[in-house]
C-alpha cells in the first residue's frame, strides 16, 4: 500500500515538473503581437459600432454584416445570416412599441483585440419607453458584446449578443 502511495505520489511530482505545451501559433498572454494593428483597424471598428448605435440607417448597417452573422437578441431570439438579421432589424424598427423608445447613456465602446483579425467589443446603452405587450417597459439596461473579425481586408460584424441587466431580488 506505501509503494502505490509513494509511486502515486511520484506520477504527480514529475508531471507538475513538465514544461507547458507548445501551441505553435497560438501567442501566450505574454507573447500578444499587437503591431499590425492600425489606427485604421481602430476607427474601421468604432465605425462598426457606431452603426450598430444609429436608428434606421438600414443600407449601412447591411455593409457591416458579415454573410453568416448571427444575433443573439435579449429576448433569447437567435437570428442566423445578414439578411435575416437586417429584415429583423426593420421589423423592430417599423414597430411602435420600440419606434418611440429612445437610446442613451451609450458607454464608450470597449474594444480588446484576441488578434490582429479578431475583435471582442463591449457597450452599455438604457433604453426608455419601450412598449412591449401594451405596457411601457422599465428602462433597460442592455449589454451588448460584439465578436468582429477582418475578412479580406475588410471588419465585419460577425457576432452579436445583446442582454439586459436584471435586478435581483434579495435572497
Amino acid at each position: 500500500m506505501k509503494f502505490l502511495g509513494l509511486s502515486l505520489i511520484a506520477i504527480l511530482l514529475y508531471s507538475c515538473g513538465q514544461k507547458e505545451m507548445n501551441y505553435e501559433g497560438i501567442p501566450s498572454s505574454g507573447e500578444d503581437n499587437y503591431e499590425e494593428i492600425s489606427l485604421q483597424d481602430s476607427l474601421d471598428i468604432k465605425n462598426i459600432i457606431t452603426i450598430q448605435t444609429k436608428s434606421g440607417n438600414f443600407e449601412e448597417r447591411e455593409k457591416i454584416w458579415s454573410e453568416d452573422g448571427r444575433w443573439l437578441q435579449a429576448f433569447g431570439r437567435v437570428f442566423h445570416g445578414k439578411d435575416t438579421i437586417i429584415n429583423f432589424i426593420k421589423f423592430l424598427h417599423a414597430n411602435p412599441g420600440y419606434a418611440q423608445s429612445i437610446a442613451k447613456n451609450y458607454s464608450d465602446p470597449e474594444i480588446k483585440f484576441l488578434r490582429p483579425d479578431v475583435v471582442v467589443v463591449h457597450q452599455y446603452h438604457e433604453r426608455e419607453g419601450q412598449v412591449i405587450n401594451e405596457v411601457v417597459t422599465p428602462t433597460r439596461r442592455v449589454n451588448t458584446t460584439y465578436i468582429i473579425t477582418k475578412e479580406n481586408g475588410v471588419w465585419l460584424l460577425r457576432d452579436k449578443v445583446t442582454m439586459d441587466e436584471r435586478e435581483r431580488p434579495n435572497i
